[in-house]
């Protein structure tokens, strides 16, 4: 008896598995067509960062800002990949991020909203204080979660502005980007 002699309801799952494996190469073959993917076995390798032009947008930034802005020159070997503006507490904040020389990531925040508001409000992750530092003649205050996946915060009030520091680099590289923010100039207004 044929396909089409037998009633639907007798028809079985190699019907539905054949039309879907036509569906399937179909589909490969009009997104194959497009060039718009690829496919690469094997581990990921890291390609080249991406470089912004951070100095500019924060130049820009502190022309808008009602608070002051700072802007340090990219330690040897680091790479500015992201710049952009944020909210923190509902205010406006200008956000800056590094690749670190190796390898790592730090995203500086800066925003005029009250230091213990600012790291509560950063992010929905809850910290509390477990140490501070000083670096450069400002104290640092450092934020831990107890949860693994959550990251630290270091945090410095520069009076008009809060500094937010967080990623996922080494210690010795936030001390080194927190060095160098706090000693730079605010940047011009006008």
């Amino acid at each position: 008896m044929s396909a089409a002699e037998k009633p639907r309801i007798f028809q079985d799952g190699r019907d539905m598995l054949l039309s879907l494996a036509i569906i399937v190469v179909l589909m490969l073959v009009s997104v194959g067509a497009t060039g718009l993917c690829s496919y690469e076995p094997g581990t990921p390798e890291n390609g080249p960062v991406r470089e912004v032009d951070a100095h500019t947008f924060m130049g820009m930034e502190a022309r808008a800002s009602s608070y002051p802005l700072r802007m340090p020159e990219n330690p040897e070997g680091w790479v500015t990949n992201s710049a952009r503006r944020g909210m923190v507490a509902e205010n406006q904040a200008a956000i800056v991020g590094w690749v670190t020389a190796e390898g790592g990531f730090i995203q500086l925040t800066q925003t005029p909203v009250p230091l213990d508001e600012a790291v509560r409000e950063i992010d929905p992750d809850p910290r509390d204080l477990d140490r501070t530092v000083t670096v450069a003649g400002q104290d640092v205050q450092v934020y831990q979660s107890e949860e693994r996946d959550v990251r630290d915060l270091w945090a410095v009030d520069m009076g008009e502005t809060r500094l937010l520091f967080s990623g996922a680099a080494s210690d010795e590289e936030f001390l080194t980007i927190i060095g160098d923010t706090v000693s730079a100039q605010p940047l011009p207004t006008s």
